[in-house]
């Protein structure tokens, strides 16, 4: 069996793709960027990672660091409304729906909080499993990657309501736009897995070379960034489970990813670069559009569902990065 496995896993690879890795896969150490980041620059103390932008609200959270936390910014201005701290910065942040709560899987607690939208008030607080790393909403359902545990929580209400198998130490999770399928990608694993809303699993298959993050887009499509593979993968899901129906090259260490399903782009950072590269999604295979420079260490990024603007979370500048396309 272990040969048998081993030989599904090479065959996701091209015969020039980079050998499969046994770590996990991280955003490259980003160098002094060569050139002045494109738009405006608003500092945001806290080394600012994972981010997540609300039209309803015109609110930007993100997480920040030292003390941990959520900030809360105007998404119009760049200034900052206010920040409620937790015991641990989380890493990815979505959005239950539009207008809040935002999700915030605390790694440093164990526990999955809610944030209501624009006042920062709690709103939502369960115990999950060790070392959640994302979460997704489908429905009245939220799906937590349990990083540590190999396992995927899941949360309706005030409680948890059932816990999962899950690929090797779940990164990723994104949910359908239509709410119809969640899908999961173990970072150590190399692999994803699709569930249906009620928690029965669809199927796994091999994702990429040392991916990350995954997100949601138009035609029912889920992207993920290969980082270590240096690829933007496309996957469908059907009743037999996902499969990856294609790949892009993308050099620079691709990492924080965003899909604008109405304007049908895919914003993709560079962290080996300080870049940050659109795609547009025109069919089942990502083309390559406009690229701009960003600030140091560009971990994450989200866009304005209002107006397109894009922001990029800058961690080792501890600032944002406004730019209207």
């Amino acid at each position: 069996m272990a040969i048998a496995g081993l030989v599904v896993a090479l065959s996701a690879c091209t015969s020039d793709s980079p050998p499969p890795r046994t770590d996990v896969p991280e955003p490259a150490g980003a160098p002094v960027p060569a050139e002045a980041p494109a738009g405006r620059v608003v500092p945001l103390a806290g080394q600012p990672e994972g981010l997540v932008v609300d039209g309803p609200t015109r609110t930007i959270a993100a997480g920040v660091r030292n003390p941990d936390g959520l900030a809360l910014v105007d998404v119009d201005t760049g200034v900052e409304r206010t920040r409620r701290l937790f015991a641990g910065s989380p890493r990815h942040l979505q959005l239950a729906r539009p207008g809040g709560p935002v999700l915030v899987p605390a790694e440093g607690t164990d526990r999955l909080y809610q944030v209501s939208l624009p006042d920062g008030a709690l709103v939502g607080d369960v115990g999950v499993g060790r070392q959640p790393h994302d979460a997704a909403a489908a429905g009245s359902r939220i799906f937590v990657g349990d990083e540590m545990e190999d396992r995927v929580s899941v949360v309706e209400g005030d409680r948890r309501v059932a816990q999962l198998p899950a690929p090797v130490q779940p990164g990723g999770v994104a949910a359908a736009l239509d709410g119809s399928v969640v899908v999961i990608v173990g970072v150590r694993g190399r692999e994803m897995e699709a569930y249906r809303p009620d928690g029965s699993s669809l199927g796994r298959t091999p994702c990429g070379v040392g991916p990350t993050h995954v997100r949601a887009g138009p035609e029912g499509r889920f992207y993920v960034t290969d980082t270590q593979g240096d690829a933007l993968l496309v996957f469908e899901v059907g009743p037999d489970g996902p499969r990856q129906v294609a790949s892009v090259p993308v050099k620079g260490a691709p990492y924080g990813l965003a899909i604008d399903a109405t304007r049908r782009i895919a914003y993709v950072t560079l962290t080996a670069t300080n870049r940050l590269q659109a795609f547009r999604l025109d069919g089942q295979t990502p083309k390559a559009d406009r690229s701009w420079p960003t600030l140091r260490q560009p971990n994450d990024v989200g866009f304005d569902p209002s107006t397109g603007r894009i922001v990029v979370a800058g961690a080792t500048d501890s600032a944002l990065q406004l730019i209207d396309p």
